[in-house]
């Protein structure tokens, strides 16, 4: 199985290569907002990104004190570049409760300028087996990033009695552009009970992040994190993280009600993952051709290792897949992770991306050693992909 599925990743990520080798007419803008074992931290984890409506560009991570580790001492912080990427101002820290961790953070701009932020909190504790609930808060800035409200925790009306543990994203919220329930924010989250394991569902908020619900769940076990994006012709699409062994693709389903509800649920063959990983999707513009939109899709495209960060494009609304560009520096065993995505104001795509090396590819050794940002031209990708197995992007 292991021999399988290295010649499966060698395949898909063959044009990936050829393109990185030089095929891009200029060399994309690259910058490095957050390194490890500065300004406070140990290493940055989990990178948000937005646009703010003025076009300043908001990165945002997850500081973590001492380390690597999901269960420790962690801050929600936040870097602001006014000149597109290419330099970026002081390290602000939005959310910092003591050792507790503050995390999970989910940005969306909304119409009028304001910047919503997501987060959760949970008590600290010693590791995963010790994880009992979260409650979630959200914060708004009206003046571009520079100032935030205080947090106003809203957990009693996204939380079930019954649900434990408990993320969101991390990746950016949308807000939904058509009918039905235009200007409706969406941010993805999760969630396990005594009777189910990790399942992705999404919440959302009518009045501009006054008041939130529940809304619905993907109709299968082992979703994790997920990723929104609102369809041509108003139809929501979840992505997830896949914990399913042996899988080492996407779940996709989609939502006819602005996110009330989830049917029509499939595995995306055309999008592998490394037995699951976060990953960020998109919208981008309407294609000319297919009259559907142009779906951008960012993530670590190996089936074994996080690494070989990809941005793959869909133009029929992710039914089918077929182009890409390779963002990662070098091939696998170089490592690469999380990552969000956002159109800046020229329509060019922004990622902000884990990046660092691995010790040895046999080994989940991911060293954080940085979180990068690049700017891709939308013409940029284009390099053909393979089409997906028999029943890839089949419901």
């Amino acid at each position: 199985m292991k021999h399988t599925l290295t010649l499966l990743t060698a395949l898909l990520l063959a044009p990936l290569v050829a393109l990185h080798a030089g095929d891009s007419i200029k060399t994309p803008l690259d910058s490095v907002p957050f390194t490890r074992g500065k300004e406070g931290y140990a290493c940055y984890r989990c990178p948000t990104l937005a646009v703010s409506a003025k076009g300043t560009l908001l990165a945002f991570c997850e500081g973590r004190v001492n380390g690597h580790k999901d269960e420790d001492d962690m801050d929600v912080v936040l870097k602001r570049s006014t000149d597109g990427g290419r330099t970026w101002g002081r390290l602000q820290v939005l959310a910092n409760d003591g050792r507790n961790p503050c995390k999970n953070q989910c940005p969306v701009v909304l119409p009028s300028g304001r910047i919503l932020l997501v987060w959760l909190w949970n008590k600290w504790i010693r590791s995963e087996k010790h994880r009992t609930t979260r409650e979630v808060f959200v914060i708004h800035s009206d003046d571009d990033g520079v100032t935030w409200s205080k947090p106003r925790n809203i957990t009693a009306s996204v939380y079930q009695p019954e649900w434990k543990w408990y993320g969101t994203g991390p990746c950016h919220a949308i807000v939904k552009r058509s009918e039905p329930h235009k200007g409706r924010i969406i941010v993805p989250a999760r969630h396990n009970a005594k009777k189910a394991h990790m399942v992705s569902h999404v919440i959302y908020s009518d009045d501009g992040g006054e008041t939130w619900h529940i809304g619905g769940s993907v109709p299968r076990e082992q979703t994790t994190e997920a990723t929104a994006v609102e369809l041509s012709n108003g139809d929501l699409m979840l992505n997830s993280r896949n914990q399913n062994d042996g899988e080492n693709h996407r779940v996709v389903s989609i939502s006819k009600d602005a996110g009330a509800t989830f049917t029509e649920t499939w595995l995306e063959k055309a999008l592998v993952e490394p037995r699951g990983c976060q990953a960020s999707l998109l919208f981008h513009s309407l294609n000319p051709a297919t009259g559907k939109g142009n779906i951008l899709f960012s993530n670590p495209a190996n089936a074994t290792v996080r690494s070989d960060g990809a941005l793959k494009l869909s133009e029929d609304d992710g039914r089918t897949w077929t182009k890409a560009f390779r963002y990662a520096k070098k091939p696998a065993p170089n490592f690469t992770g999380y990552s969000d995505i956002a159109v800046m104001p020229d329509g060019s795509v922004g990622i902000l991306y884990e990046r660092g090396d691995l010790d040895d590819a046999r080994e989940k050794n991911e060293r954080y050693d940085e979180v990068g940002f690049m700017v891709v031209p939308f013409a940029d990708i284009r390099t053909p992909l393979p089409p997906a197995s028999k029943g890839g992007s089949t419901p």
